[in-house]
């Protein structure tokens, strides 16, 4: 038994690090198109909550300018969106080339063709120079990741998360206080005989 304990225990402690092994970006390629081997885009989120991006791939997907943008967290808290800034650059100009067009596992809260499986855009300014990238599933913390695509790259320094992801229902809550006061109560068991 005590080795089924170290096993399940390893497994959780080694999980994030499997989770980086992994491609976060689809690889996308084909007629014209220059074969893109990842993320054009790489945002990180250290254990720490620091935001960071860096260039990965100078090959846009599309041939001609889109960025493919990864987002890894590595905090201890989920993340579910990213407010984003292109400085001059309409990052958020969408012209109809989206990454949705190029791989499969669109999401129905994504109107653009841009927001790959799990992301969707809001609180775009007129400029199309700022707005956030909403995250349908909240990202894991520990290294929780997902993709979507902008016209330009969002310029470094100028990234900010929203912690925190979508209310549990009471339903939930009354299943984790129930499990609660079981655990509880297998304990004091234990302890008075």
């Amino acid at each position: 038994m005590k080795k089924f304990k170290l096993a399940v225990i390893a497994v959780g402690l080694l999980a994030p690090v499997a989770a980086h092994a992994g491609t976060i970006c689809p690889t996308v390629g084909g007629s014209g198109i220059t074969s893109v081997s990842g993320c054009n885009e790489l945002i990180t989120i250290s254990s720490a909550g620091v935001v960071s991006i860096a260039t990965v791939d100078t090959h846009p997907y599309d041939g001609n300018d889109d960025q493919l943008v990864g987002v890894v967290n590595n905090a201890t808290f989920a993340v579910s969106s990213v407010n984003l800034n292109g400085g001059s650059n309409d990052i958020f100009g969408f012209d109809g080339d989206g990454i949705d067009t190029f791989v499969s596992g669109t999401n129905g809260s994504d109107s653009t063709g841009y927001g790959g499986p799990d992301s969707f855009f809001t609180g775009i300014n007129g400029a199309k120079t700022t707005g956030t990238v909403d995250f349908v599933t909240a990202l894991a913390a520990g290294g929780g990741h997902t993709y979507f695509s902008l016209e330009a790259p969002p310029s470094a320094g100028s990234i900010t998360v929203t912690i925190g992801g979508t209310t549990p229902e009471p339903s939930s809550l009354i299943l984790l206080g129930t499990g609660v006061l079981g655990a509880a109560a297998s304990l004091r068991r234990r302890f008075v005989k």
